[in-house]
């Protein structure tokens, strides 16, 4: 991937993390076709926002973000990381 390409996926992100007034990170790691697909489905059913992220994206992104400090969260950044968007905290 080019370094254009992962900038538009950071500025992206970055501008969906200062969109959302909550986000959740999800290891989907486990679920198969069938069970992603299902949760795709219920994410849309609640207006939840769901994102597959590569690792260092989202870190880069949540670093570029002036929202808060998002430190905390780089070390749970490993394997298949899922970002989930709501407005509503209870959704997901």
């Amino acid at each position: 991937m080019r370094r254009e390409d992962k900038n538009v996926i950071i500025d992206k992100l970055t501008e969906q993390i200062k969109q959302y007034p909550h986000f959740y990170l999800t290891d989907t790691s486990t679920l198969n076709a069938a069970d992603t697909s299902a949760l795709r489905r219920k994410c849309f059913e609640k207006d939840v926002k769901l994102v597959v992220v590569k690792n260092t994206l989202l870190r880069k992104a949540l670093e570029k973000c002036e929202k808060a400090d998002f430190s905390p969260l780089f070390e749970t950044l490993n394997g298949f990381t899922s970002i989930m968007f709501t407005e509503v905290s209870n959704a997901p």
